[in-house]
């Protein structure tokens, strides 16, 4: 029958139209499923969390004397599918990644590397951002270990060199030892420091709390109220480590104890 044909060939419209849709744009039908699946899987993305120091007041490379304090600077990577997708460094108010000495030796020397930690790249992107935020900064002062800050510096090894005159006993006499210092020939006072012993218990750390206490006291703060950049590198090493365990994204908190008075040493 006529109608019958005519309601036939009606119904068979939407059917043609749907398969027409298909058959020519079947990429943008998939990509928008493999994007939308992409931002809550894995798909093969991983971060890596570097560690890389030198010798605090040194201006050479390396890390090349254990009892003396280090400064750290972290790297965080994103690798998805073998590429970087993402890098960010905190320099943490000292040196960053790929700077050079006078000798055009890298200063920076890599101490440790956790590379494996899964997340999909969304998740491994915001933890960048938040990575990028994470210091110390706001809660406590930064009080500087880089010798290229002139005075932070300078007041630092001379109130040490008080303690030292006190507390060292040389083979040929502190004051060997002492004038090296003021003259902030570190690299000279370095090599002649484990010749020295320590009197009653004192010590190398013991000597630099007190350096920064007695700096304190001008501007009425107290150990506490400081930090190095070894506590900007604990603080972003909890974050790395949070999101590890728990596959969770958070801010820092300056709050933090890991920020309240200095971590001179920090081995990763």
């Amino acid at each position: 029958m006529p109608g019958t044909e005519y309601a036939d060939a009606a119904s068979m419209k939407p059917l043609l139209l749907v398969s027409l849709v298909a058959a020519l744009f079947p990429a943008c039908v998939g990509s928008s499923i493999e994007s939308a699946t992409d931002d809550v899987t894995e798909s093969g993305c991983e971060a890596r969390f570097h560690w890389l120091q030198k010798d605090a007041y040194r201006s050479t490379a390396g890390r090349s004397f254990d009892f003396w304090p280090a400064h750290t600077t972290t790297q965080l990577e994103v690798v998805c599918d073998g590429d970087i997708v993402a890098t960010r460094s905190m320099a943490n108010h000292g040196t960053d990644v790929g700077a050079v000495d006078a000798n055009g030796d890298v200063i920076l020397v890599e101490t440790k590397v956790v590379s494996g930690v899964a997340g999909s790249r969304a998740e491994l992107l915001a933890l960048v951002e938040s990575f990028a935020e994470c210091e110390c900064d706001g809660a406590t002062t930064f009080f500087s270990l880089d010798a290229g800050d002139g005075k932070a510096a300078r007041d630092l090894m001379n109130e040490l060199v008080v303690y030292l005159e006190k507390n060292v006993d040389c083979p040929d006499g502190v004051a060997e030892l002492v004038a090296l210092l003021k003259e902030g020939d570190v690299e000279s006072a370095l090599v002649a420091l484990p010749n020295c012993t320590w009197k009653n218990g004192t010590s190398l750390i013991e000597g630099l709390d007190a350096a920064i206490a007695h700096i304190a006291e001008t501007s009425k703060q107290q150990l506490a109220d400081y930090h190095v950049c070894n506590n900007d590198a604990q603080l972003q090493a909890e974050l790395f480590t949070t999101f590890a365990t728990t596959g969770k994204v958070h801010a820092c908190d300056a709050t933090s104890a890991l920020c309240h008075g200095p971590a001179w040493f920090y081995t990763p």
